[in-house]
C-alpha cells in the first residue's frame, strides 16, 4: 500500500511541476498603439516629431498630415528608426516596429506580425476637416460652412462630410475581423466624440448642446469598436481628454477645446492596460515633451496581448 500511495504521490507532483511550468510559460506581450497628428509634415520641427515617435514608448502609430512638401516625413522618420511604413494617402500613413505583411481589402488598414503567434490589424484615417461643425455651432465661421443650431443640424453635416469614408473603413475592419486577430483605429476623426458632447457635459460648459457625433457612434455601433480612451475613463466630465488644440491659450481663445484623435479597438485575446495623452508639457499631457511640435495631442493606448 505505502509503496501505490509513494507512486501515486510522485504522479502527483509530476503533474503540477508540469502544469507550472505550462503557466511560466505563457508570455504576454505590451503593444503600444498612438494615434498622432503631426501637423503639416512635422509642425514646429521633424526633429521634435522624430523625438515623440521614439520616445513615446510607441511600437505602432497612426499618423495623420504625414506629408510636408512632397515627402512623406512619416515614412522618412520610420526609415532612420529602422520602422517599417504604409502610406495610405499624403496624409494617412501607418508606422510600425513590427513587419507589414498584408493590406485589407479596400487598403484602408495593413496586418502586422508581432511575432511567430500574435498578429494585429491596424487601421489609421483622417476624416475631412471642413466643414467643422464644433465651430459652425459655436458660431465660428470657417471655411464657408453654415452656423448650425441643433444636433440634428450637426449630425446631419457630419454625415455628409465624413460617412463615407467611415462606412469604407467598416467594411474593411468587418472583413479582417474574421481572421480572429486583434483591430486597432486610429485616427483625427476631425469631429467629437459621441460619448463626450452628453448633457452631463454641457452642464459642465465643456460644450454647447448634446450631440450623438455619428463618425464615432458608426464605429462603435456598426464596427464594433470600443474608444480606449473613454473606456479607460468613463467620466466625460472629470477627464475631457482633450486633444484639439495645445496650442497656448492666447492663440487658442476662439478654440472649441475637444477630443478628436481617437485610438479604437476590438478582438479578443488583448486587454486596454492603460491610456494616456501624449503633449506638451501641462497638466493636459500624461506624457510630456518641453518642445512637442504638434497642433494635436496624441492618443497612446496600452494592450497587453495573450
Amino acid at each position: 500500500m505505502y509503496t501505490i500511495l509513494k507512486y501515486l504521490l510522485g504522479i502527483f507532483i509530476a503533474i503540477t511541476i508540469c502544469s507550472c511550468n505550462k503557466k511560466q510559460d505563457i508570455t504576454t506581450i505590451q503593444l503600444k498603439v498612438m494615434s498622432f497628428n503631426i501637423w503639416v509634415g512635422g509642425g514646429k520641427s521633424i526633429g521634435s516629431t522624430g523625438e515623440v515617435f521614439a520616445k513615446s514608448g510607441a511600437d505602432i502609430i497612426g499618423v495623420q498630415e504625414s506629408t510636408r512638401d512632397g515627402k512623406n516625413i512619416a515614412v522618412h522618420l520610420a526609415g532612420s528608426l529602422g520602422w517599417h511604413s504604409y502610406a495610405y494617402s499624403e496624409s494617412q500613413t501607418i508606422i510600425s516596429k513590427y513587419p507589414i505583411i498584408d493590406t485589407s481589402a479596400n487598403k484602408h488598414g495593413v496586418k502586422i506580425q508581432i511575432d511567430n503567434n500574435h498578429f494585429v490589424w491596424m487601421f489609421n484615417v483622417h476624416l475631412m476637416y471642413c466643414p467643422y461643425e464644433p465651430y459652425q455651432l459655436n458660431r465660428i465661421e470657417y471655411c464657408g460652412g453654415p452656423i448650425l443650431n441643433t444636433p440634428e443640424e450637426a449630425i446631419s453635416s457630419a454625415l455628409a462630410t465624413r460617412e463615407a469614408d467611415v462606412n469604407s473603413n467598416i467594411a474593411d475592419i468587418l472583413e479582417v475581423r474574421k481572421e480572429g486577430y486583434p483591430i486597432f483605429l486610429t485616427g483625427d476623426f476631425n469631429e467629437p466624440s459621441c460619448l463626450d458632447w452628453t448633457a452631463r457635459a454641457v452642464e459642465a460648459r465643456l460644450c454647447k448642446i448634446p450631440v450623438q457625433w455619428p463618425s464615432t457612434k458608426a464605429f462603435i455601433d456598426k464596427g464594433g469598436m470600443t474608444d480606449s480612451y473613454r473606456f479607460f475613463y468613463p467620466d466625460e466630465v472629470k477627464n475631457p481628454g482633450h486633444t484639439w488644440t495645445p496650442l497656448p491659450e492666447s492663440q487658442a481663445y476662439k478654440e472649441v477645446l475637444d477630443r478628436i484623435d481617437f485610438v479604437f479597438f476590438s478582438g479578443n485575446g488583448f486587454e486596454l492596460s492603460n491610456t494616456q495623452i501624449v503633449g506638451e508639457s501641462s497638466s493636459k499631457s500624461d506624457i510630456m515633451f518641453d518642445n512637442y511640435p504638434s497642433d494635436h495631442r496624441a492618443v497612446l493606448s496600452t494592450f497587453t496581448l495573450r
